[in-house]
């Protein structure tokens, strides 16, 4: 019974070793920056071979001190790098050490990095455009605006001046105020009102002595 139980163990062993064995070095390769808190020894390891990694973990190595600890440039260069690439090899970190415009660089007039340039550009000149129309509106509107009130004064002025013209061209009864065509006020009379006429509705020309138009519209004595 005790051979069995040990033949058993033995061949339990066998089997997981290789699982355990294959799933640590697994984790050894997905974090082979986890030792470190400077890119620069990480770097140095990879170029004598001590580290290899050609599909990196993107998650956990942008989480890493290593990663945090570097500069702005070296960074944007490793996220190119991992974009463009569809993964992140060490490789590509080391080029990135080197030089934080290599991916930069290389792929300024790839499809991908131009495309996106392209549409970053096409919504700058879409804004432009938009804030051009919206100004070309307002322009609009106030160059409108403005005509119609030289319009409104124009037809002001010439009403003022046909209103004169008729005041002055009109030749009422002798003895007859002309500002009254209508009807016969005495030129001598003192100042009336409505209540001391019996005429309605009549038309008013300026000037206006008697002040029978007092809303200004032309018709005296309303009602």
């Amino acid at each position: 019974m005790i051979r069995i139980c040990s033949l058993f163990i033995i061949i339990t062993a066998v089997a997981i070793s290789p699982i355990v064995t294959t799933n640590f070095y697994a984790y050894a390769v997905q974090a082979i920056w986890r030792d470190y808190e400077d890119m620069k020894e990480l770097v140095k390891d990879i170029r004598n071979g001590n580290k290899d990694d050609d599909n990196m973990d993107w998650d956990k190595f942008r989480d890493s001190t290593v990663y945090k600890n570097e500069n702005e440039d070296i960074r944007d260069c490793i996220d190119l790098a991992n974009k463009v690439g569809g993964k992140l090899g060490d490789y590509e970190i080391v080029r990135c050490f080197d030089n934080g415009n290599y991916y930069k660089e290389k792929y300024t007039d790839e499809k991908g990095i131009k495309s996106e340039q392209n549409a970053s550009k096409q919504q700058e000149v879409n804004q432009s455009q938009s804030q051009q129309q919206q100004q070309q509106e307002v322009n609009q509107s106030q160059s409108q605006q403005q005509q119609q009130e030289v319009n409104q004064s124009q037809s002001q002025n010439e009403e003022d001046v046909s209103q004169t013209q008729n005041s002055s061209d009109v030749n009422p009864p002798e003895g007859c105020d002309s500002s009254y065509p209508d009807i016969c006020i005495s030129i001598s009379s003192a100042k009336l009102s409505c209540f001391d006429i019996p005429y309605k509705n009549f038309k008013v020309l300026l000037p206006d002595r008697h002040e029978f138009d007092s809303d200004g519209d032309g018709i005296g004595c309303e009602g």
